[in-house]
Formats: C-alpha cells, sequence, structure tokens
C-alpha cells in the first residue's frame, strides 16, 4: 500500500508563533526543547490511515494535545513525610532482611 501521497507533514515555529504568550513560549521550550530543530520548528508525521484529510486532522490534534499539555503549569510538590505506620513497617522489614542475611552466615567457631 503507498501511503506517500497520503502522508501529512505539520511544521510549527515555537520561536515565531503568534499564539503563545513569552510565559507558555518558555514552557514549550522547556518541555518540548527535546523535539524542536535548531531553528525552533516541532515538526509532526501522519501517515497511518488512507486519507489525507484523517491524517490531517489527527497530526493537528496531536499538535493541540502536545502544546495544551507543554503550556499547563506545574504543580508544586507538596513535601510529605511517611507516617508512623510507614516508618515502623520499614525497619520491621529491614530487620527481617537482615535475620534472614544473619541465618545464612556460618555460626561463629567455638575454642
Amino acid at each position: 500500500m503507498n501511503t506517500s501521497s497520503t502522508r501529512v507533514e505539520l511544521t510549527w515555529n515555537a520561536l515565531a508563533s503568534p499564539a503563545l504568550t513569552e510565559v507558555e513560549r518558555s514552557r514549550v521550550l522547556a518541555r518540548l526543547g527535546h523535539r524542536l530543530d535548531s531553528r525552533g520548528n516541532l515538526r509532526l508525521v501522519s501517515g497511518a490511515t488512507r486519507s489525507q484529510l484523517q491524517n490531517r486532522e489527527e497530526v493537528v490534534e496531536r499538535l493541540h494535545r502536545l502544546l495544551r499539555e507543554a503550556v499547563k503549569p506545574v504543580k508544586p510538590r507538596k513535601k510529605t513525610r511517611p507516617t508512623r505506620a510507614a516508618r515502623e513497617e520499614r525497619l520491621a522489614e529491614k530487620k527481617r532482611h537482615s535475620a534472614r542475611k544473619a541465618e545464612r552466615r556460618r555460626p561463629p567457631r567455638e575454642d
């Protein structure tokens, strides 16, 4: 099956796009920087279906999805502490592990 005639390639320049604010542009560059070329172009390709229209819709939807995720602000992490039960369980597991290892050792020599 020859899909080269229905293949769609979308190129979008993140550096020159007027659709982004400076804050959004910096987020896009930080999160999608590994997908951009040296000029700031993002290239998406689709040739999944025989229909060029469907491929075009699919590649535009992928661009929208990528940009939606990229411009979303990062939720700050809340510092949490382990619960008392979790700490006690961790220590109990360490003791079980230590006992298991100790059983494998040779008994001390008696002179």
